[in-house]
């Protein structure tokens, strides 16, 4: 699917980070120096921020929307739509969504959605967002993305948990003057490639679903921890995401040369490294801050943007926005940032 909606903005971004920091390097005892160092090297990814027992996903987005409405000043009255993106909800009923619109004590004509998507979420969920504006049914939506993906790995997984770390992020999508043009892609053959197999209805939890087994790689899950298939992952982002900009900048009649930033999921430094390549980018375009912060999920690309872009140090008149992973799902947004505030990640 692609499509370009008008006249939208994207006005301001923020991101929250947990106190907690994992050093990658700490692991050493758990998973044999070799085995650690390794890793690293091959991922990049150094360190991660991770959630306590009793944070959750929403509780990092609340607080990156307080931050947002307190550095835009934003009157509560006006805010109509929230978007929360996650694979970590709350509970499996009710949604999120309509919890969160309550502790941000928005009007109770605000219109909540709870968007299930990891990786590419952020780009979904700006598509709704804009979508919603565009229609005529709101002016100004926030976009909530995040996730406590730590809380999904088993600790002695060392394939998953020397990757993910959790952030929870806002950004807030008005009417103005520019244009967005998305597209958004699904495959759902690959749906098993990356998946918790226990916990919804298809497969319920059971007295024997959290037995921990080691696999052939001398990992350990169990049937409600996450699995990944990652040469599975690493093939489908490389034979799909490159392609997908290259014909959403065609389709939007743009010229690659002219686009000076394009901020791509976060998945680790090799993955991002090996999709620019193929796309024949310039390092300089394609920012990587995923060795501080790990695969933060649906949060990783406006974690990337508040992060890095508060003293705008790119031309942002064209960017191009690419998230990609569960589902499998996949989808870029290419848009106009010059009217953007990105404010740096906080932790307070």
């Amino acid at each position: 699917m692609k499509a370009i909606i008008e006249n939208v903005n994207i006005q301001a971004i923020t991101s929250w980070l947990p106190k907690n920091v994992l050093e990658m390097s700490s692991l050493v005892s758990l998973f044999g120096e070799r085995d650690v160092f390794n890793i690293i090297k091959a991922t990049g990814v150094e360190r991660a921020r991770i959630a306590d027992e009793t944070m959750t996903s929403s509780d990092m987005c609340f607080n990156a929307a307080l931050y947002l409405i307190e550095k835009e000043h934003l009157d509560l009255s006006k805010i109509d739509g929230l978007v929360f993106v996650s694979q970590t909800a709350d509970y499996i009923l009710p949604s999120t969504s309509n919890i969160l619109q309550a502790r941000l004590a928005l009007n109770k004509s605000t219109i909540c959605l709870d968007i299930r998507h990891g990786c590419s979420g952020y780009i979904y969920g700006i598509f709704q967002a804009a979508l919603w504006i565009n229609a005529g049914a709101c002016n100004k939506v926030i976009v909530l993305a995040g996730d406590t993906s730590s809380k999904m790995i088993n600790e002695k997984d060392r394939s998953l948990r020397m990757v993910f770390g959790d952030s929870g992020t806002a950004t807030l999508v008005t009417k103005g003057n520019n244009n967005m043009g998305f597209s958004l892609n699904s495959d759902g053959l690959g749906y098993d490639k990356l998946i918790i197999p226990a916990g919804g209805f298809r497969l319920k939890r059971t007295t024997t679903t959290n037995n921990v087994k080691k696999d052939d790689n001398n990992n350990w899950r169990s049937l409600e921890d996450m699995y990944m298939d990652g040469a599975a992952i690493f093939d489908f982002a490389i034979s799909n995401v490159s392609d997908d900009i290259d014909e959403l900048i065609e389709y939007m009649d743009w010229r690659k040369g002219d686009i000076q930033l394009f901020a791509l999921h976060q998945a680790n430094k090799f993955m991002v490294n090996s999709i620019r390549k193929k796309m024949k980018v310039d390092i300089e375009k394609v920012p990587i801050n995923s060795n501080n912060y790990g695969n933060t999920g649906p949060a990783s690309i406006p974690l990337l943007l508040s992060d890095l872009l508060d003293e705008n140090n790119f031309d942002l008149r064209k960017v191009i926005l690419s998230g990609f992973g569960v589902g499998l799902s996949w989808g870029s947004v290419a848009c106009n940032l010059t009217e953007t505030k990105f404010y740096k990640p906080i932790n307070k």
